[in-house]
């Protein structure tokens, strides 16, 4: 027994920190530790201090309707706030600063309210644990499939992505946890365990809708690969239904006790904006895109909807899965790169992509990249597009308000000065600079989509050219 037990440890260091790789370990968690406490997202952070003072008051995380996204994040949250509440009372886990209203209702992003540099640590604890989860099971995944050099390689542009740490530890946005997810439901599908590649689809959905893309090219996949009879393919089929609708069990009990919950969810879904980083990325300027398209009936305003883009969207993951599908290739390739190209689909077909969306391809990026040298410079792109999306929407000072309650080192009058100077002319630069951000991301999402639909389609070729020869 306690041999196994050793055993057991050893294989989960060696995954947590893979061979050759403290260094990279131990400097992204240096980095993430530092800013963490003192950062926050002004307009993102007060639903996820709502849900936490909701949960931890009995009402539930949609208590206050403040919260509207699925509810996956309120079961990851939930301990770490309770523990959190053990050693500080709730009511201190932020305050309403009132002198940051006149640059609230300049901005309309950003929300008086400073979270406490103890709330901000366990919220974003979960995260960081999610960034070194991703980075082994990149590891993982490449070393498997290009040896432990890649993977190492692999491993550390995604742990000291300056993005993925962005985007965790100072926005504070949980998009990593759903990476996880499709990491997994990759991991586990090419390795033929379907009930557990459905379950990690499921529990991604659980967390940001976006993972059901892939839901999609699994299905696909199953039911339309070459080679395989039909009685095999159903009954591969049924077992990811099967751990689909194991993932869904904990949300059950909220249609029951908060039947308000998809309604809270899916008017995010209804809004009516366009734009950041897809190809409406040009709305801030123009004005919202639809409103410049003629029409009036309920047909055509149908089609001016971000129902409609998401539709055309699925669409085409549709498409692209059948291709690959039938292509022949090999199932670690196939799905990879379907991944790969189905969530670029995904970003650019939504009516609104902010930069911790951007998450969810860089994964798949990197892997590719250790052998397609060709998308490198799109990876390269996206992150950079990401960062200044982020800082030019509302100024970098907006993300330090924590700091400047907190600490001595600045004031929340200077980060107020430093955001209407940047907006004291209007919001047109801002627009602009925000416009060339996104315009960065999306040249890299198209070339990626170049680059790597490129990759099954010589597939194709060489296999029609190698059955004539």
């Amino acid at each position: 027994m306690a041999m196994a037990e050793k055993g057991s440890l050893d294989g989960l260091r060696a995954f947590l920190c893979p061979s050759g790789i403290a260094k990279v370990l131990i400097l992204g968690l240096i980095v993430r530790f530092a800013i963490a406490p003192w950062t926050y997202c002004p307009y993102d952070t007060y639903p996820f201090y709502s849900a936490s003072v909701d949960m931890l008051g009995g009402l539930g995380m949609y208590g206050h309707a403040v919260f509207s996204y699925p509810p996956g994040f309120g079961f990851v949250m939930y301990p770490f706030m309770y523990l959190l509440s053990l050693f500080m009372d709730p009511s201190l886990f932020g305050v309403f600063v009132p002198e940051m209203i006149e640059v609230s209702a300049a901005t309309s992003l950003i929300n008086p309210f400073i979270t406490a540099p103890a709330f901000n640590l366990a919220l974003k604890l979960p995260l960081i644990i999610g960034d070194v989860l991703v980075a082994s099971m990149l590891f993982l995944l490449v070393s498997q499939w290009k040896g432990e050099k890649a993977g190492r390689t692999a491993y550390a542009l995604w742990f000291l992505n300056p993005l993925v740490i962005w985007i965790s530890s100072v926005v504070g946005q949980f998009d990593v946890l759903a990476v996880l997810c499709t990491l997994l439901a990759v991991y586990f599908f090419i390795h033929d365990r379907y009930a557990l590649a459905g379950l990690s689809v499921g529990a991604g959905a659980l967390l940001k809708m976006y993972p059901a893309y892939l839901g999609v090219l699994f299905a696909t996949y199953l039911l339309l690969s070459i080679g395989v009879r039909w009685k095999d393919r159903l009954r591969s089929t049924a077992r990811m239904a099967a751990g689909l609708a194991i993932s869904a069990i904990p949300a059950v009990p909220l249609l029951f006790t908060t039947p308000e919950m998809v309604d809270f969810v899916l008017r995010r879904a209804g809004a009516d904006s366009f734009g950041g980083i897809n190809l409406w990325f040009f709305t801030p300027i123009t004005g919202n895109v639809m409103e410049l398209a003629a029409g009036g009936s309920g047909a055509a305003s149908f089609f001016q909807t971000p129902m409609f883009i998401m539709l055309v969207g699925i669409a085409l993951t549709v498409a692209v899965s059948i291709a690959l599908a039938r292509s022949g290739r090999p199932l670690r390739e196939g799905i990879i790169t379907g991944s790969l190209l189905v969530l670029v689909i995904a970003l650019l077909f939504r009516s609104v992509t902010n930069p911790q969306h951007l998450l969810w391809v860089i994964p798949f990026m990197i892997i590719f990249s250790l052998s397609v040298t060709k998308l490198r410079a799109p990876l390269f792109m996206l992150t950079a597009s990401g960062l200044l999306a982020s800082l030019t929407l509302r100024s970098f000072a907006v993300f330090f308000y924590p700091m400047a309650a907190y600490t001595p080192l600045t004031s929340v009058g200077q980060l107020n000065s430093i955001v209407n100077t940047y907006f004291s002319g209007g919001p047109l630069v801002p627009s602009i600079l925000f416009v060339l951000s996104c315009l960065l991301g999306v040249l890299a999402m198209l070339s990626t989509l170049l680059i790597g639909s490129e990759i099954p389609a010589r597939w194709i070729r060489e296999r029609m050219w190698g059955a004539r020869e």
